[in-house]
Order: C-alpha cells, then structure tokens, then sequence
C-alpha cells in the first residue's frame, strides 16, 4: 500500500477570524495532513456516510446545487440560478453549465435526478414520508424529501421542483453532493469539488490531490492526506505528536489548546443543542390563569450557563437562549439576553406563591415543594450531561426549587419523555441543515416533549414554511424566536461546539461548522 507523502508543515497564514499577530506566511503550501475519527471498514459512499471527520473530510470531493455561507445563509454553488414560482410550490433551478465531474464527464440535470432517485430509494419513502428502513440506514440526506415532493429534467440544464413546503428553507436541503449518474451506487464516485480521490487504504489513510480543473479556480493546496484513528484521544496524540497537521475534534480536552502559542484551537459550530425539557403538564409547571408560569421562568433565571460552559464543558459550547443560533444572520439579537439572574428567580417563586421559609424549603399553601428528579443520559464514554445536571441542581437548590439527578441510557429517557413520565429532563436536540425548529415546537411535533401548546407558534411555523422569499423567511424567523422568548417552550443552554486544530491557519472561513470543519482550504492565499 501507498506511504505517507506528507510531513508536518508549519502553515503560517494569518487566519482571517482570529486577532492574533502571527510571522507572515509562506507563499506555498503544497501539502495538509489532518487526523480523523472513523470506524474501521469505512466506506467511502458519500450519500450514506454518518461519521462526522470522514464527511468533513470528502466535502472537499463533493458539491451541492446549495451551499452555506458564513453567515449560514443558502448560497448557489453548483446552482447557477432558481426562482420560485407558484407560491413557492414549485423550485426552478439553472444549474452551471461550465461543471465537470472528476471522471471527464459534464454535469446535468440527468445526474442531479438519478442523484435523489437514489436517496429516495435509500430511504424507502412513499408519497406521505412513511418508511420501514430505520433511520441509520436512510443515508445522510433523507430529510431533503420533508421540503420537495417531486423533481425533473425539463432539460439538460433545468430542473423543476415540486415542493411540500413552500419555503426558502428548503434551499438548505438542496446541499447535498451531486453524483454522476453512473455511479451513484458506487463507492468513491466522482465528484465535482476541489479534490478528487488520490487513493484511500482502509484503516488507513484517505488521499486527496487537487482537482485542476475545477470550475472556480485550481486549488494552491495541491494534496490532503486524512489518516485514520479509531479513537479521539488518538487523534489528539498523532497531533501532539505533530505526526499531523490538523486535527478535528468534540471531546473537551481539546480545551487543553486554548491559548497556546503553538496551534490554533478554532471553535467548530454544531447542529447539538443541549435543553433542559420542563414537563408543563407537572402541576407546578401549569400555566395560572394569566396563562404565566413563572416557576418554569425562574427557572430559566437560575442556570447560569456560562459557568456550565467554563466549568463542565471546558468552553466547548456557545450560550444559547432560543433554537437559533447567535451570529447567523437568522439570529434576533434583541432576544438575546443574559438570563442568569438567581434574585429574579427567587423573586418570581415569591411571585408564584413559592414562599422561602426559614428551613431553606419553598411552601404554597402550607405544602412544601416536592423534590423535581433531572433525568439526563450521557453520551458513549462521557458522563460531561450528568455533570452539567448536577451542576444545574446545584443552582436550582441555591434559589430554594430542590432537584436530584438520575442517570438513564437514551432509550430509558426517551421512553419516559413520550409518555410525560419525567419533571425535567437535560437533553440534546440534533438539528437539520435546515434551520427549521418546528420539530421541537409545533403541537403535534415528534420531538414537542414538553406538551407545548401554542396556536400563535403553530401559525408563525406554518407562515415559515410558506416563506419562499430570503427577507420574509428570516422576518418569521424572528419572530418565532420572540415566541418563544415569551412563552418558554423548553430552556435552551447551549450549543456544544467541535474544536479545529491546526499548526497555522488555513483558511479564511469564518464559520468553520461541524460536517465542514476543512471548508475552505482550497482557498488558502486567495484575496
């Protein structure tokens, strides 16, 4: 088999994102190592991979008709233009006519249809979105088929969409890569992005060199080499080590970076949301007549976050207050405030009839407040969820709300959570591209564990998902977020976030995100 190429390269660029003054950087770079976490007998099959670093990692081979900007706004790529039309229930889109795929052939229209012939295929839809497949084996881009019904070539160069949801949203779902149509079924098939497939050893490594020809410009890094570990602490190691040049990383003692003088430690957006779920069908979580709970407010008032942050999570999240994330240009900055506020907790329980009384308890009618039970699970070889839970049991004890923490495996909490069987609960939303939290919020919502009423929710959530215009779409957005300021459907924490590693910088994205975590290496040195 092939041996390295690579040695470890000081990349000394500055990085566009960070106020750092670093020596200036060399005028070429001709090679990157990086460090992923993969399982062995990886297969390189893009519409089906689920394992974050390799699809990081082939998202440099890969183009979709959309993409994000930094400010995660949908942007055309291989899309040279669209237009809605009907209302919004139909999607026309041009795509460039100047793209090649890395086998010679050109890209149509005929190779975006066979492309989501097959993840409909992969994902057993029929015409209302039911499925016998499970939800690991329906490949990475079945949520597509939730925003289009259907698709076709009205020519070489035009397909038509006929969408569920009229909405700009749905440009989201339209990120995924576009494969020739003669190898959709194929293990590393062709793409049309900056790189193409140098060779790749099982267990080993993933090579990469730069695609010439590729439609934007020739790439200045000409070869990406991805070695493979089975563990995170190993890639982390084979980085120390400078065995590699980058590495990608969630696990906390990535934390141990920060603020060297020796490596970048860039924060990586994810789609993982951490709530702390309130059972509003719990007797003292009940609405009163002014349809106010202030006990669920107090709580909110109570956590504080940014401890939770620096003390648990080793600043690896971001604060969050609603399903949206800060710095995306959907954000409703007037929404975001620093809740933390322990005497406007303890003031709200006074003002619910919560009286703190001289034995440290909380009465209402002579009847104390009765132990709330946290239930929380942790992910694989991590107990960092029940730490955050004792944490925020702790703060809840200091404004007089008394709490105690158990652990469950996933199944055991999401059994409780669909039958109401729990007081609180400290979970994890995993979003979609699609920024849409409708799953979590409208009333018959798959993930509403809360048993969250609102008809004024339900109407903005409908409004959304008929927004086909860019200002309308993140106008009800906005909006949404203020709904969900006052009515507090669930406490948003935070958003857990990755980490970069890198001896320099190496390129000049902003948002480096999960998924994407080497966008815009191809970049590296352009102005």
């Amino acid at each position: 088999m092939r041996k390295s190429l690579f040695r470890p390269l000081l990349l000394l660029i500055l990085f566009a994102a960070l106020a750092i003054a670093l020596p200036a950087a060399a005028e070429d770079l001709s090679a990157l190592s990086c460090a992923i976490v993969a399982t062995n007998g990886l297969e390189l099959r893009p519409l089906e991979l689920n394992q974050r670093d390799p699809v990081s990692v082939l998202d440099l081979v890969y183009e979709g008709l959309f993409t994000m900007d930094d400010n995660y706004a949908p942007q055309p790529e291989l899309a040279y233009s669209y237009n809605f039309s009907n209302e919004g229930r139909k999607l026309i889109v041009e795509l460039r006519q100047d793209v090649k795929f890395h086998n010679g052939n050109p890209m149509t229209s005929r190779d975006v249809v066979a492309t989501l012939d097959y993840m409909y295929e992969m994902a057993g839809f029929d015409d209302d979105l039911n499925s016998e497949v499970e939800l690991t084996d329906r490949g990475l881009y079945y949520s597509t088929f939730y925003s289009i019904r259907s698709w076709e070539a009205t020519d070489d160069y035009t397909i038509v969409f006929t969408m569920r949801r009229a909405s700009y949203g749905s440009l989201y779902s339209l990120s995924f890569p576009i494969l020739p149509a003669s190898e959709v079924r194929d293990a590393m098939p062709s793409g049309t992005g900056p790189y193409k497939y140098d060779g790749y050893e099982a267990g080993g490594s993933i090579w990469l060199r730069a695609n010439e020809s590729w439609w934007q410009r020739t790439p200045s890094v000409k070869m990406i080499r991805a070695q493979i570990y089975s563990k995170p602490d190993q890639a982390l190691n084979a980085f120390d080590a400078m065995d590699v040049d980058v590495a990608m990383t969630r696990s906390i003692n990535a934390s141990r970076y920060s603020g060297s003088l020796n490596s970048f430690s860039l924060s990586a957006r994810t789609r993982q949301l951490e709530v702390l779920l309130i059972n509003r069908a719990y007797s003292i979580f009940k609405s009163d007549d002014k349809g106010d709970n202030l006990v669920r407010e107090a709580i909110s008032y109570a956590i504080n976050r940014s401890e939770l942050i620096s003390s648990t999570y080793q600043g690896m999240a971001s604060v969050a207050y609603t399903p949206v994330p800060m710095g995306t240009w959907l954000s409703n900055e007037s929404t975001i405030v620093d809740r933390y506020d322990p005497l406007m907790a303890a003031a709200l329980l006074d003002q619910a009839g919560w009286k703190l009384a001289d034995d440290g308890k909380r009465y209402k009618n002579r009847e104390a407040m009765k132990d709330l039970r946290i239930l929380v699970y942790d992910e694989p070889g991590s107990t960092v969820r029940t730490n955050a839970a004792n944490k925020i049991a702790e703060q809840l004890k200091a404004v007089g709300i008394p709490c105690y923490v158990t652990t469950w495996t996933r199944e055991e909490v999401l059994s409780k959570l669909k039958v109401a069987d729990y007081s609180l609960a400290l979970c994890a939303f995993n979003f979609d591209v699609n920024p849409d939290p409708g799953f979590t919020l409208t009333s018959t919502a798959s993930c509403n564990y809360t048993r969250y009423r609102s008809d004024n929710m339900n109407d903005l959530l409908t409004q959304l998902r008929k927004s086909y215009t860019a200002t309308d779409y993140q106008n009800v957005m906005k909006l949404i977020q203020d709904q969900f300021e006052e009515d507090l459907p669930y406490i948003c924490l935070y958003w857990r976030s990755g980490a970069l590693l890198s001896r320099s910088a190496f390129t000049n994205a902003r948002d480096i995100r999960e998924l994407e975590m080497l966008r815009g290496v191809e970049s590296y040195g352009v102005k």
